[in-house]
């Protein structure tokens, strides 16, 4: 055999050992292959130990945390809380106010008085100041900031009121040594807080009255010192009788309230009142009343969307103070509420939409007791639909006679 001969021996003998070392590679590789693939399907049946181990499985979800503390009493407290802005402490709002939170409040209702400036001042807070639900003032200062457009345009329909409530009057204490209102002209007089209902109101009357003053501006408590020093002649409040400011004077001030004469000029914007012995035995000159005028006093509230969560309080409360105005209407709570009926309109001026639906059941029960005089009657569709108009008819001729 040739060199050349025994190379290409050689060659193949290692060809064909490569050959065959390759083939029996691949044969291993593919049993590889197989057993990994068992084995794989015996982890995800879940056959050999470990495997719901082996298998990642995703995060367990994790139980919801209950509210923290504070969170809870932040959620309680403010969910239902209504805040009110009343007067000040001279005034029957705060009072009102207060007989309102004795009455209401409970679990599922807290009023909160706010400490106000009076009328005119709660209509812009109850329309602008952050956190104010309802607000009480005049109708004289409705009828004031509407004409004038002090506060926007459309005022109208921008407020809602929830109901009328009862007569504020006019109180005018003077020194004894004065004793007609037109005594006054020229001399200093108090009209309370600048931008109070007191203030715009009693500018109002006085220019009526054709009686021209010295405009003073203080608290009831300092203008009944300030007479009482001889540095002013008189003072002027708008309030509820009795007004609580006035129940601390006695007979050896000094003082004593002055007639407010319903003249013909006055009749188109006021009512006629008076002041009776009873409650202002020190300020009385005789046994008779005293004269004066009026203007009512009125709860109000924003035109809130039906579906917001402020409409919603709102109409809570409105739905406690109608179920419960006979509890106000008893002692110890104030003698004014003697005179609220919530039937009562405030022409050119929008009602509450739930305070104006309770009204409208209620009267159409009335109205339906009233027809069956006492007999149960068993109706069909069409005889309810019938009373119904019948009540609607009978609704608006008794407005109109209102």
């Amino acid at each position: 055999m040739t060199d050349s001969q025994g190379c290409k021996l050689l060659w193949n003998r290692l060809g064909v050992a490569a050959r065959t070392t390759g083939d029996r590679s691949k044969r291993r590789v593919r049993r590889l292959r197989a057993i990994g693939a068992a084995l794989t399907a015996l982890l995800i049946a879940g056959l050999l130990p470990g495997a719901a181990d082996a298998i990642e499985q995703p995060p367990a979800a994790q139980p919801a945390r209950p509210p923290r503390v504070e969170d809870q009493w932040k959620a309680k407290l403010n969910a239902n809380t209504v805040a009110i802005v009343a007067g000040s402490p001279e005034e029957t709002y705060l009072d009102i106010t207060h007989d309102l939170a004795v009455v209401l409040n409970d679990d599922n209702l807290r009023l909160l008085p706010i400490v106000g400036l009076g009328g005119a001042q709660n209509i812009r807070d109850v329309l602008y100041l952050r956190g104010v639900d309802i607000g009480i003032t005049s109708t004289q200062m409705l009828r004031y900031f509407a004409s004038t457009g002090e506060l926007g345009a459309s005022l109208e329909t921008r407020l809602t009121y929830i109901a009328r409530l009862f007569s504020e009057e006019m109180h005018v204490v003077a020194s004894r040594n004065i004793r007609t209102i037109e005594e006054l002209t020229n001399k200093k007089v108090n009209f309370s807080d600048a931008g109070s209902t007191t203030q715009v109101t009693a500018r109002d009357v006085f220019g009526l009255l054709g009686i021209s003053v010295q405009e003073v501006n203080l608290s009831q408590a300092d203008a009944i010192e300030a007479i009482k020093r001889g540095e002013i002649a008189a003072t002027v409040a708008f309030s509820g009788k009795p007004a609580g400011f006035l129940a601390r004077l006695s007979a050896k001030d000094n003082l004593h309230l002055l007639e407010v004469p319903y003249s013909r000029s006055l009749q188109n914007v006021y009512q006629a009142g008076q002041l009776e012995p009873a409650l202002y035995p020190s300020l009385m000159d005789s046994n008779q009343a005293v004269p004066t005028v009026t203007v009512d006093s009125v709860l109000i509230t924003n035109n809130w969307p039906p579906a917001s969560e402020r409409y919603r309080r709102v109409a809570r409360f409105v739905e406690e103070l109608f179920a419960r105005l006979p509890a106000l209407k008893k002692p110890p709570r104030h003698p004014k509420w003697q005179e609220v009926d919530l039937n009562r309109e405030l022409p050119g001026w929008q009602r509450f939409p739930l305070a104006q639906d309770l009204l409208q059941q209620a009267q159409f029960e009335q109205f339906r007791a009233a027809r069956a005089q006492g007999r149960p009657v068993v109706e069909t569709a069409e005889d309810k639909q019938r009373l119904f108009r019948e009540f609607r008819e009978w609704s608006d001729n008794e407005r109109k006679r209102q």
